[in-house]
């Protein structure tokens, strides 16, 4: 499927964590908030971020759209952080470990969540927990699950 315009097709990180936060609401039950979206602050509540971190050599033809033998770099290395909080003070505690195995388990089982229709326009190449941590801040606990991403730009996602 082809993105609506360049710019759309360069916004990797909305449609990453958009089409993480639909299957990760599936799987807890909980409401999942992307890193650009405000909210009011409840819990428990689930955030995801991702960072592209840079592109991967060499640059590559489109192979589609408009100019198929332009050179972009078309893959990239990025990671996914997923964080989740839960307040002790309303008797959130018990549940961090299940909304944490729910996570886990989600994201290890998730490579048909990323497909054309939640994600047209790339291919996920390597999805690798690499990282987790854990906090005690007063009330809240909070634990971010990472994970390193490597993506790559669909032949027929560029636009025409």
């Amino acid at each position: 499927m082809a993105a609506s315009s360049i710019p759309d097709l360069y916004t990797f990180e909305e449609h990453f964590e958009a089409a993480a936060a639909i299957f990760l609401n599936g799987a807890t039950g909980l409401t999942v908030y992307r890193s650009n979206e405000i909210s009011d602050f409840t819990t428990p509540r689930i955030s995801v971020e991702c960072e592209v971190a840079d592109a991967m050599e060499p640059p590559a033809q489109r192979n589609g759209g408009a100019s198929p033998t332009t050179l972009e770099y078309v893959a990239f290395n990025s990671s996914f952080n997923i964080t989740i909080i839960t307040d002790n003070t309303v008797g959130q505690s018990s549940s961090m470990v299940t909304y944490v195995g729910q996570v886990r388990e989600a994201m290890a089982r998730s490579q048909p969540n990323w497909d054309s229709t939640s994600l047209p326009y790339y291919d996920i190449k390597e999805l690798r927990p690499t990282n987790s941590s854990q906090d005690a801040d007063g009330d809240l606990n909070e634990t971010i699950l990472s994970y390193s991403l490597i993506f790559e730009i669909r032949d027929d996602a560029w636009p025409a």
